[in-house]
């Protein structure tokens, strides 16, 4: 008799094995399934990553955006980051994480608002770097996002920044959302409130690797304005907007890029908007194969050129903006309370020849 048991048991455990594997699906793949859409836009994907990661470095999904002629966008939820950009199976660019509460340097670490002074966290010394924190990056880059919405072209990312977090005024509640066409248009849209009169200056620091070859050989770069923005020796604007006019900053017509370790970028471009707030082609780099154009609605764009190959293109209001009242006919960083910010950046990437 128990034999008898012990092989029924066993007919019956074949028998709804079979039956689960006739669905056709394995628990992975049912999990990266994304409804069809019947509109033309980019494709998307998600993917559970890896448990082994440690808490730093763990995210609930990797999420992926892709287009038909072979562009992909890989994002993670810390950072609200672009995780790397491929075309064609090369690697174009890669950790664009999301920089805030304020892109850029705030001279010694403080301003005043309504009166009051505030003391941001430095943590480039003497400045505070893209909004203080404990890394260069910046607390935003550095937390986790939580994914709000996925579509078949788009993902939304949601943070909280608390009332004085890093020494900033008000409760912010900020979203980012990435939009991916098939022409192949990538979207950032911002928009943020606060409880309390702050600072808001968010951007991506998306670094770019055009011939994805980390050598700045045979790449072009245009820039959209005629000035930009002299720093003094701890990299805080001097309140002064120059010619770019025979400088190593004029790249108002495209040429080759300066890849000359001696020849250092890490300044701010001042645009050239015909009426403020205008959204517009700002800059595009060029390689042998592939190119970006930007697109903003921000009145500069900081050009950033690494040790590797990397260029940063980050779009965003004047540097140190609440500490240079000069700088004011270009828009402030100031958000009050009961008010909405909103920005657009586009970087359009395209194939060179298509």
């Amino acid at each position: 008799m128990k034999k008898l048991l012990a092989r029924l048991v066993l007919i019956s455990f074949a028998l709804i094995t079979a039956a689960c594997n006739n669905t056709g699906f394995t628990s992975e793949q049912k999990s990266s399934e994304v409804p069809s859409s019947s509109t033309s836009v980019a494709s998307s994907s998600s993917e559970k990553s890896s448990s082994s990661n440690t808490s730093s470095k763990s995210y609930s999904s990797n999420y992926q955006l892709s287009t038909a002629n072979g562009l992909k966008v890989y994002f993670k939820e810390q950072g609200a980051r672009i995780d790397k950009i491929e075309y064609n199976g090369k690697q174009i660019a890669k950790d664009g994480f999301t920089v805030g509460r304020v892109a850029n340097r705030i001279a010694n670490a403080k301003f005043t608002l309504n009166g009051t002074q505030y003391n941001v966290t430095p943590n480039d010394r003497p400045n505070s770097l893209h909004g203080g924190g404990s890394s260069w990056q910046g607390p935003f880059a550095t937390a986790n996002w939580k994914t709000e919405e996925q579509t078949a072209s788009s993902i939304k990312y949601k943070i909280v920044s608390a009332d004085k977090d890093d020494g900033y005024p008000g409760e912010m509640t900020m979203y980012v959302t990435y939009t991916l066409t098939e022409a192949g248009e990538l979207s950032i849209e911002y928009s943020a409130t606060t409880t309390k009169d702050t600072l808001c200056n968010p951007t991506n620091h998306l670094f770019i690797d055009i011939n994805g070859n980390r050598s700045y050989n045979n790449v072009k770069l245009q820039i959209n304005a005629d000035s930009y923005n002299p720093l003094n020796n701890n990299k805080i604007p001097t309140g002064e907007i120059k010619s770019v006019v025979g400088t190593n900053f004029d790249y108002l017509e495209e040429k080759a890029l300066k890849g000359d370790r001696s020849i250092q970028y890490d300044h701010n471009y001042v645009l050239n908007h015909t009426t403020k707030g205008d959204y517009m082609k700002a800059a595009t780099l060029t390689g042998t194969q592939f190119k970006v154009d930007v697109y903003t609605d921000r009145p500069g764009i900081q050009l950033y050129k690494d040790d590797n190959g990397n260029v940063c293109l980050e779009t965003q209001m004047l540097p140190d903006a609440i500490n240079h009242p000069e700088f004011d006919a270009y828009g402030t960083t100031i958000l009050r309370a009961g008010e909405t910010f909103t920005s657009k950046t586009t970087y359009h990437f395209s194939k060179l020849g298509a």
